[in-house]
């Protein structure tokens, strides 16, 4: 019928049909992705990625130092492929980074952004001093602490302060392009955020041995 649509080429409808039924590209190492958590479990947390893909964090690489859970179901999170073989695609946080062992040959050390860690002063520049981290070996392992980080009165001499080899425990802020900015003044702030919580606790263990109330006066007044 003169109606009718024109009859589509054999080759448009099969380019349709690939389109349609093309699979996402699987991800590769080192590739940065979005990922929504499915699943939180005691040593993985399952996640999805775009086009459905399935994957995997190692449950250690998402808890807080005090060994609670960062993430729950639904929350979106960036990681970086670290892994994909048969036993799936396995994600680590996008703000780590892996760095050379000191004994060589073994598992590469994890850094990852709020970790604590200890080092020893390897150099100084006028804009910060840089720490080779416990454990590591080579530039990878090395994080400046920008001056503003140090806690150090302005002007001070940063070679006087911070002798080469001098030990020092500092906290990760931030991790870029594999290089690592670390901070001194964090450190600070924990301890006295710790300390501070530590005398409120105490404040409310104490809550109720003093005089009481009113009422509990009178009530002590009347029982004699």
């Amino acid at each position: 019928m003169a109606s009718d649509r024109p009859a589509e080429s054999f080759a448009a409808l099969f380019e349709q049909s690939t389109r349609a039924t093309a699979k996402p590209k699987r991800p590769r190492v080192g590739d940065e992705v979005d990922a929504v958590v499915i699943q939180v479990g005691r040593t993985a947390v399952f996640v999805e990625l775009a086009g459905h893909e399935q994957a995997f964090f190692d449950a250690a690489d998402l808890r807080s130092p005090d060994g609670t859970s960062t993430v729950q179901a639904g929350d979106k999170v960036r990681g970086r492929i670290a892994q994909v073989d048969d036993e799936g695609v396995r994600i680590e946080p996008a703000e780590s980074v892996r760095v050379a062992s000191e004994g060589g040959g073994e598992e590469p050390v994890k850094i990852v952004v709020g970790q604590m860690v200890a080092g020893a002063v390897d150099r100084v520049e006028i804009y910060g001093v840089f720490l080779q981290i416990e454990g590591t070996k080579g530039r990878a392992g090395r994080g400046l602490i920008p001056t503003v980080e140090l806690g150090t009165p302005r002007g001070a001499d940063l070679r006087k302060a911070f002798p080469l080899g001098a030990k020092l425990q500092a906290k990760v802020v931030a991790v870029e392009d594999g290089k690592m900015r670390l901070s001194l003044r964090a450190v600070k702030d924990d301890e006295e955020r710790k300390q501070f919580d530590g005398f409120r606790e105490k404040d409310k263990a104490t809550e109720g041995h003093g005089f009481g109330t009113l009422a509990d006066l009178l009530k002590q007044k009347k029982g004699r």
